[in-house]
């Protein structure tokens, strides 16, 4: 899910200050958020059916507090805090962290770029995940391409540099990426990701890196989980299209791919973890219609490994079909119906070749 996306609302002026920014470009304070709940139905084979409210069915509901100080000769400060909950239970996304998806500040120059430090996403994540058509509740793009999932890091270090002719690069680091915080750096997990993005237009091309180097690597794998996506998309007006490629090698590095072996992190299954790869294609449209859009996107992820009682593990495929409708510039109405094989909601591949179906609709406010 896209939270980040939000940020460029606030930062576009699409949100509503709390501290209206002074004549003189004195420092100012923006709320800016979206409430998304809808219902849904999600079956998947030998497990059954659930029927519900549906958290984020477009995106995710989050608020955050958003702030910039133009400082003069080119040099601004910036900060964000953003913080996801559940509209069904008004409790929040993370018991353990207030601000679970943001909570950076930044010092940037026009000419130089801009480098933040806090909590934040990685530079393989916000550049992949641009080119997400649908967003839908963990059937859109980050089901197959993990480095483009909704995740953040702890204790990173990002530095994104000035847009030249529509090319722009980052790079960043995180000293403790899943936040245990030891007394040693080279006893954390820490992770790299580094990013090339070419914006022209209705063009957006781009090409990211990621890798994570496991402090205490499970026992047969190399502890450097590493992925790497490259991408196109383009708008004719009547028709957005969307190609990606990844390959995911040795585990997740965003440590957001489920732990169905009892490895310790999130890297998902011990024969990935052990030396396996995963490629990844997907294709994604999206077709205006009247005041909203027709989406369709695909994915399929190919494993190389196999389980233990020796069978090959299978493709898993997502494909899904919705549309949104703009009832007004801040609030939308959408649908959707997504398939899946060989996967389940919990872990993108599964030796016992189950399927899932979910059929959802919901509203999405934005303030």
């Amino acid at each position: 899910m896209k939270s980040y996306f939000w940020s460029a609302l606030a930062a576009a002026g699409l949100v509503f200050p709390l501290g209206a920014r002074a004549a003189d470009g004195g420092p100012g304070l923006q709320l800016y958020g979206v409430v998304d709940a809808g219902l849904a139905v999600t079956n998947t084979s030998g497990q059954g059916s659930h029927a519900g409210l549906l958290n984020g069915g477009l995106t995710d509901s989050l608020w955050g507090l958003a702030g910039a100080e133009d400082m003069g000769g080119g040099w601004r400060t910036r900060f964000q805090l953003e913080s996801g909950f559940d509209p069904s239970s008004g409790k929040e996304a993370d018991d353990n962290s207030l601000f679970n998806y943001a909570a950076w500040v930044g010092l940037g120059h026009e000419g130089y770029g801009e480098l933040r430090l806090g909590r934040q996403h990685t530079v393989g994540q916000v550049y992949g995940n641009a080119l997400e058509i649908a967003s839908w509740k963990e059937m859109g793009m980050g089901a197959t391409f993990k480095a483009s999932d909704n995740y953040q890091f702890d204790n990173l270090v990002n530095y994104y540099s000035p847009v030249w002719r529509g090319f722009q690069a980052g790079v960043g680091y995180s000293f403790d990426a899943d936040g245990q915080d030891r007394f040693r750096t080279a006893a954390n997990n820490r992770a790299f990701s580094a990013g090339l993005k070419y914006e022209d237009g209705p063009l957006l091309a781009v090409a990211t890196w990621d890798q994570l180097r496991l402090a205490d690597a499970p026992a047969g794998s190399g502890g450097r989980p590493q992925a790497v996506q490259l991408g196109v998309s383009y708008d004719f007006e009547v028709l957005k299209l969307s190609l990606a490629w990844s390959r995911q090698r040795n585990g997740y590095a965003g440590l957001d791919g489920g732990d169905p072996d009892d490895l310790g992190l999130n890297l998902g299954p011990a024969a990935f973890v052990r030396g396996g790869t995963v490629d990844a294609w997907l294709v994604g449209a999206s077709v205006p219609m009247g005041p909203g859009a027709v989406l369709l996107q695909w994915s399929l992820a190919h494993p190389d490994w196999q389980w233990d009682n020796g069978a090959a593990a299978r493709n898993a495929q997502v494909v899904t079909l919705g549309y949104t409708y703009g009832l007004s510039p801040r609030t939308t109405l959408y649908a959707f119906a997504g398939y899946a094989s060989n996967y389940t909601l919990d872990n993108q591949f599964d030796p016992g070749h189950s399927h899932t179906a979910r059929f959802g609709t919901g509203i999405s406010h934005r303030f």
